[in-house]
Order: structure tokens, then C-alpha cells, then sequence
């Protein structure tokens, strides 16, 4: 079983800094995609549905750029926990590839319901947490739990600020292109502070519970006692044999 690297404070920087750059350049690149095509659609109700589709393209830009930046400059920042950068970049871009595919539906549901900011909100925190998964799975398999917990609880505070900011007087822009980088922060910021305690918990109490291979609800005997009668049958066939 290999000991768990504690999480120093210039890593916990680095990544804080790879999350907000990753987060800030989609939400730029977002809002030059979204300049671009609004130029392009006059004013009118009779147009809205190509506003719709200027705020669905700038959200599939603006996802796909921040997770894979992200991604990338993770592996980059922290190259020995994020080893694999070919394949997490190449994983986390395909997922966000795919999402988009599978939200068209309901954005298309969004816009007669004038509900497409919400779910805007859900593409930007669910591609934000899977991507965060994803490379938390790929940085190492015996200590994905810690990504897991702490990238759900990152997501959760997320959710929370977020509902808080929807019934504050913000511009619905300003909160679509502020997103990214707010989760990514968070995201980051949260994971951080997660690995800290457990790092604490671990060198004061010794218990590496969030390790895969620990045992904590007596499987192992479990698998011991089963392998023990398989083989006292098989013991038992032999001598009927003989």
C-alpha cells in the first residue's frame, strides 16, 4: 500500500491558480464567442430563439475551454499526482464533448419554459464536477475517494452559492460568465482544505481510511473464510475421489 503524499501549500496555490486560469480564459473565450454572434442577430422578439442559440454555443465553448484548460494546467502544475496528462486532458475533453450533445435537449425544453439560465447553471456545475472526477480517478486509483469527497462537497458549495446569487439583483450574464471560474475556485479551494484535514487525520491517528485497499468493514476475513471452505470442498472431493 503506498503512503499518501501530503498536500504542501505551494501545490494547494497551484492548483487554486490552475483552477481560476482555467475558469477565467473560458469564461473570456465565452464572452468573445458571445460578442461575435450577438453583433450578428438584430434586435426583436422575433429573433429570440437565435439569442438562445448565441447563450447555448457560448456555454459549450465556455465548458469545454475551462475544463480542458483546467485540466491541462493541473497536470502541468502538479505533474506527480496528475501524471497521466494525455489521457486525462483527451478524457476530460471527450466527456465535455459528449455532455453538450446530451444537454441539446434541454436547452431545446428551456427555451419556450424561459428557464435556460438554470440550465446553463447545471451544464457549467455538473461538467465542472465530472471533469474534477475524472482527473481525481486518473491521478491515482488508491486515493480517489479523497477526490471524490471533496470534489462532491466543492460541488455542493457551489450549488448553494449559486442559488444565493440567483436572488441577488446580478445580471444573469454576469453570473452565465462568471461561473466557471467561481466553480473552479471553489472546486479547487474546497478539494484543498478536504485533503488537508484528512492529511491531519492521517498523521495523527494513523488510520489511511479513504485508501481503497483499507479494510474498514471486514471484507478481507470475509474473502478469507470463503477461500478457506473452497478449499476444504475441494479437499473433501479428493479424498471421495480416492
Amino acid at each position: 500500500m503506498n503512503e499518501k503524499r501530503p498536500l504542501s501549500a505551494t501545490l494547494f496555490a497551484l492548483r487554486l491558480l490552475s483552477g481560476i486560469t482555467g475558469g477565467v480564459v473560458g469564461m473570456l473565450i465565452a464572452f468573445v464567442v458571445y460578442f461575435i454572434m450577438s453583433t450578428f442577430i438584430p434586435s426583436g422578439e422575433a429573433v429570440s430563439s437565435l439569442s438562445f442559440f448565441a447563450i447555448i454555443v457560448m456555454a459549450f465553448v465556455a465548458t469545454l475551454s475551462a475544463n480542458t484548460i483546467t485540466a491541462v494546467m493541473l497536470t502541468f502544475m502538479d505533474h506527480e499526482k496528475y501524471s497521466r496528462r494525455k489521457t486525462t486532458i483527451t478524457q476530460v475533453f471527450l466527456f465535455n464533448l459528449v455532455l453538450f450533445f446530451l444537454t441539446i435537449p434541454l436547452y431545446l425544453i428551456a427555451i419556450p419554459l424561459e428557464i435556460t439560465t438554470g440550465v446553463v447553471a447545471l451544464h457549467f456545475l455538473l461538467s465542472a464536477y465530472v471533469s474534477a472526477l475524472i482527473m481525481e480517478v486518473l491521478a491515482g486509483y488508491e486515493y480517489s475517494l479523497v477526490g471524490i469527497y471533496s470534489s462532491s462537497l466543492g460541488i455542493f458549495v457551489s450549488i448553494g452559492i449559486a442559488l444565493l446569487m440567483l436572488n441577488s439583483n446580478v445580471s444573469q450574464l454576469v453570473l452565465t460568465l462568471g461561473a466557471m471560474p467561481a466553480v473552479w475556485f471553489i472546486l479547487e479551494l474546497v478539494g484543498g482544505f478536504v485533503e488537508l484535514i484528512y492529511d491531519n487525520f492521517l498523521r495523527f491517528y494513523g488510520v489511511d481510511a479513504l485508501n481503497v485497499e483499507t479494510d474498514l468493514g471486514g471484507d478481507t476475513m470475509i474473502e478469507k473464510e470463503s477461500e478457506d471452505e473452497e478449499d476444504e470442498d475441494a479437499g473433501e472431493g479428493d479424498d471421495d475421489r480416492v
